[in-house]
């Protein structure tokens, strides 16, 4: 159990009035404080007239009522240190060596704004070899400050695990932390700053990814299903998440607005299929050892569709289900172009090891695993439809695609279809089914209808639910017929 959290936070800032444009900076730091929960204290707003300047920094940094002392430090403010080795001076701001002493260590948090010509970082002679917060460097500034505000709240960013043996145990008490989830505090600071760079910063975070993603290989100890099947299971659990911070990224770039080159996520998507194959050159392997892999690699791509499609960004939708990939797995031996079913990986080790492990009566365990690991920002219904919508994008352009988390489908029809019959809606989202005019969606969904036959409906072995077929979903006369 998580300890409660600890508020009504107050601080003591003491700087240098180096500039006004520093006193301002450290204004601007302040306010966010406060902003975030956090009293401040500080000379501009609580030192009145009349008040003794060196009473009210040595009152405030002795102060209970205080719980941290952040020190500002740029060049003028270490020199001003280190001149008060005596505990005098013309700037009572700064704090004394023999204040820094007498006090707890713990309460002060030094905070480097300024580095010398050789990245030296100024530091006053008595805070020589203590850790910093480094808020020198713009690129750096949205990482360390959260570091400080996990420092104030003594929220770290990394906790001492408790001791235990099962991965499971671990994983739900210690959440694993990635570079990605760096890449991902900055982003928004880093668009607003250079919009101009976003394919560049898509790549890295896609390039940061892969490379964790790789490290999620899997050494079998046992080869029977169960002992499969288990590592299989924990693995996936253990990805979820570096799973998470994907699903926030496109969440991120979806809300946007603006067009980016896809490529890049053709590319990456190209690049996962490595990762369902040795790559060190073996002549011959057994697939569950790479059938986590082959799990994410769909998980991710239905996520993709999902999040756009919750935010509305059809153009991404369009270009994930109708772009060619270049897979590199070993099924494209002939280094073809193939359609987004060449993500319609189904892991059978999982349905072996569920229903041995805990029932019978799982139509389809992998599409359970999927959903009981539901991130908090998409619905179980908004996934699901994602799986129905490249079920039926894949019908029509005659590739497949088994929707298998249908069964959890109880929402009914999702909006792009019942609002099909808005003129404005189906321009937006034409693209997204392949046609370019009411005419040719309609003459394919009457061919459909035509061929089709209740024998052939898409269905679990065993289960009386089918999936409605694209014809009964799509008002085929009504289409575009309203404003």
């Amino acid at each position: 159990m998580e300890a409660p959290l600890q508020m009504n936070r107050k601080v003591f800032i003491s700087y240098s009035w180096t500039t006004p444009a520093h006193e301002q900076w450290v204004l601007a730091l302040a306010e966010r404080l406060m902003a975030d929960g956090i009293e401040v204290v500080i000379d501009k707003w609580d030192l009145k007239e009349g008040h003794d300047l060196y009473d009210f920094m040595e009152s405030m940094v002795k102060s209970e009522g205080i719980h941290k002392v952040l020190i500002i430090l740029d060049k003028k403010y270490s020199e001003k240190a280190d001149a008060r080795s005596g505990g005098v001076g013309t700037e009572t701001q700064i704090i004394s060596p023999k204040i820094y002493k007498d006090t707890s260590q713990e309460k002060f948090i030094p905070i480097v704004v300024e580095r010398d010509n050789l990245g030296n970082a100024f530091l006053p002679t008595f805070l020589e070899g203590r850790v910093y917060i480094d808020m020198s460097n713009n690129d750096q500034f949205e990482k360390n400050y959260e570091s400080l505000i996990r420092n104030i709240y003594d929220r770290p960013l990394y906790s001492k695990p408790k001791v235990g043996a099962a991965p499971k145990y671990l994983f739900e008490e210690t959440p694993m932390n990635f570079k990605t989830s760096f890449l991902l505090r900055s982003f928004d600071s880093h668009y607003d700053r250079h919009p101009n760079r976003l394919n560049s910063m898509i790549r890295e975070f896609l390039d940061e990814f892969y490379i964790n993603l790789k490290a999620f290989g899997i050494t079998f100890e046992t080869h029977d299903h169960i002992g499969v099947g288990k590592a299989i299971c924990d693995s996936v659990n253990q990805y979820t998440p570096l799973r998470d911070d994907y699903i926030t990224f496109v969440d991120k770039l979806t809300k946007l607005g603006v067009e980016f080159d896809f490529d890049v996520m053709v590319r990456f998507f190209e690049n996962l299929t490595l990762l369902t194959a040795p790559g060190d050159g073996r002549g011959s392997w057994t697939n569950h050892e790479f059938d986590n892999f082959r799990l994410f690699i769909r998980e991710l791509f239905l996520y993709t569709v999902a999040v756009a499609m919750k935010n509305e960004c059809y153009w991404l939708v369009e270009n994930a289900l109708h772009s060619g990939y270049f897979t590199k797995d070993s099924r494209n031996y002939r280094n073809d172009a193939k359609s987004f079913d060449a993500f319609n990986y189904h892991v059978d080790v999982i349905d072996k090891y569920y229903k041995d492990t805990f029932s019978q009566n799982f139509f389809s365990p992998m599409a359970d695993l999927m959903i009981k690991r539901l991130p908090e920002t998409v619905s179980k219904s908004q996934l699901v439809q994602a799986d129905l919508l490249c079920h039926y994008v894949a019908e029509l352009k005659d590739v497949y695609w088994f929707p298998m988390t249908y069964i959890y489908d109880s929402s009914g029809k999702s909006e792009i279809f019942y609002k099909l019959v808005s003129k404005r809606h189906f321009e937006k989202v034409k693209g997204v089914f392949g046609f370019d005019t009411v005419e040719e969606f309609k003459a394919k969904l009457i061919k459909m209808k035509a061929e089709e036959s209740s024998s052939n409906r898409i269905r679990y072995s065993g289960s009386f639910d089918s999936v409605s077929p694209l014809y009964s979903v799509v008002e085929i006369e009504s289409l575009a017929t309203v404003r």
